[in-house]
């Protein structure tokens, strides 16, 4: 029984070091949620002009309403506006 929970110990230290080191921070690019690091998703950034509405690259970030929902994430994150109607959080700086 020692050596079994020793052995499981070791696993969850391991999987726990390995998976932390790669999560992503707000405004880091991404291709899916399991990138991110807790609370943040994988998200799109748009661009919207006269000829349409463009998703521009993913970052990891969340989702917002208004300016005051991304201070978690830094004084240079705002609520951004993205193609179909969802915002996100993305850098300003």
């Amino acid at each position: 029984m020692r050596l079994l929970l020793l052995t499981a110990t070791g696993l969850l230290l391991a999987l726990v070091a390995c998976s932390s080191s790669t999560l992503k921070a707000a405004g880091t690019a991404c291709s899916s949620d399991s990138d991110c690091a807790a609370g943040l998703s994988c998200l799109a950034l748009s661009a919207v002009t006269d000829a349409g509405c463009t998703n521009l690259a993913k970052a990891c970030s969340k989702t917002c309403t208004i300016n005051s929902d991304c201070a978690s994430l830094g004084s240079n994150f705002t609520c951004f506006g993205n193609c179909g109607g969802s915002r996100s959080c993305g850098a300003t700086q």
